[in-house]
C-alpha cells in the first residue's frame, strides 16, 4: 500500500499566540500627514523659503515612556530661515479653533510647542529641557514628557495636532507660513506594547520552528 501523508496541525498554543499577534497592525492605524508642495499661505508676509513649507507631519506618542515625538519634514534644510519657528498646536480636550477668523475652524489646540532651528524649544513658553530638539537636513525633530502635556480632557494617546510654521519678524497670523493639516487636527501613532510584540514575536518563531520539523509519514 503506498505511504499515505498525515495532515499536520499547528498546536494550539501556536494558533494562539499567532491569534494574538494578528491584532498589532492596528495599533498603527492612526495615521501622520503630508502637506503639498509650495503651499504657502497668501497671507504670509515674510520670504517665503523653502524651510518654511511643510511636506510631513508625524506625532507619535509612547504610554510606557509617556514620550511625545514631534517631527516634520520641511522642502528645504531646517535653519534656513534663522528666525522660524515650528509650532505644533495640541488639542488635549479643550482644544479651540483660534484660527476660525482667519478660515482655519478646524484647527484646534490648547497648547503650543516650539522647536526652533537653533536647536531650543519651549511649550507655551517654558523651555524644553537641553537636547529635546534635533534636526538633521530637512527634518526637525523634539521629545516632549507627557507630564508637560497634561490632559485637558483626552486620554494622552487621543490627543490631536497641527503644526504650523512661523517667523518671529511677523507678528500674528500673517508670520505664519503653512499648516498641516490646511485646516484640520491629527493624531498620534502609537507605540506599540512590548508584551504585545513578545506575543508576535513568539507566535512567528514557533510556527517557523514547527514548519520547519519532518512531515510524519505513515506506512500502510
Amino acid at each position: 500500500m503506498p505511504a499515505t501523508f498525515r495532515a499536520r496541525k499547528a498546536p494550539f498554543s501556536l494558533i494562539a499566540l499567532a491569534a494574538l499577534a494578528a491584532p498589532l497592525p492596528s495599533l498603527a492605524q492612526a495615521s501622520s500627514v503630508t502637506d503639498p508642495l509650495g503651499d504657502i499661505l497668501p497671507t504670509f508676509a515674510a520670504t517665503a523659503a523653502p524651510d518654511l513649507d511643510v511636506l510631513g507631519a508625524t506625532v507619535t506618542y509612547n504610554p510606557f515612556t509617556n514620550i511625545f515625538t514631534f517631527s516634520s519634514v520641511q522642502a528645504g534644510p531646517v535653519g534656513t530661515t534663522t528666525t522660524a519657528s515650528y509650532v505644533w498646536g495640541v488639542n488635549r480636550g479643550a482644544g479651540v479653533a483660534s484660527f476660525a477668523a482667519n478660515g482655519l475652524g478646524g484647527v484646534l489646540f490648547d497648547r503650543t510647542v516650539q522647536l526652533r532651528p537653533d536647536g531650543t524649544g519651549s511649550i507655551s513658553g517654558t523651555p524644553l529641557p537641553a537636547g529635546s530638539v534635533t534636526i538633521s537636513g530637512n527634518t526637525i525633530t523634539g521629545v516632549v514628557s507627557g507630564t508637560l502635556l497634561p490632559s485637558t480632557g483626552f486620554a494622552l494617546a487621543a490627543y490631536t495636532f497641527n503644526l504650523w510654521p512661523r517667523v518671529s519678524t511677523v507678528a500674528g497670523f500673517n508670520g505664519i507660513s503653512d499648516f498641516a493639516p490646511n485646516n484640520a487636527n491629527f493624531t498620534a501613532v502609537p507605540v506599540p506594547e512590548p508584551a504585545s510584540l513578545l506575543l508576535m514575536g513568539l507566535g512567528v518563531a514557533g510556527l517557523v520552528a514547527w514548519r520547519r520539523r519532518p512531515q510524519p509519514v505513515q506506512q500502510g
